[in-house]
């Protein structure tokens, strides 16, 4: 019988098995990405990453600028790693989930001059004060 993993938190709030619906609302369907905040009361820890906000920066520098350097190093190593020239076209929304750093969970357009059509793609990206990774960068999947 395999053991599912889950975070102490769900597992103290809805221990008779009410946590795997919690989860496939919250973060299932949308892996992160597109969270309706509104329908939870509280989302331990994740959060909105509000774009044209300056909360994280001083002018003119605002989180939607922050974002796009963060999609941009997302991008570079996507094209390269398979051989794309994907070039950013809008960000949609961006959530972050604290930790000792910050990993954003990003939904953007992608403009592809290969077939001149814009798609839609996903990163998600760990920010370190000093250090940024890229853990992927994918098309989003359809059925999502």
């Amino acid at each position: 019988m395999a053991v599912q993993m889950i975070p102490i938190s769900i597992r103290r709030i809805a221990p008779t098995g009410r946590w795997s619906c919690l989860t496939k609302s919250w973060i299932g369907a949308g892996l992160g990405y597109e969270i309706d905040f509104k329908k939870f009361r509280y989302c331990f820890g994740w959060r909105p990453f509000h774009l044209d906000d300056v909360s994280f920066f001083s002018d003119p520098e605002t989180n939607r600028h922050f974002v796009a350097k963060l999609v941009n190093l997302a991008l570079d190593q996507h094209n390269e790693e398979k051989k794309t020239s994907l070039e950013l076209g809008k960000i949609l929304i961006a959530n972050f989930h604290p930790s000792c750093g910050m990993t954003f969970y990003i939904s953007f357009e992608v403009n592809d001059p290969s077939d001149s059509q814009t798609k839609p793609y996903r990163a998600v990206v760990r920010y370190f004060p000093g250090d940024i990774e890229v853990i992927s960068c994918n098309p989003k999947e359809e059925s999502c």
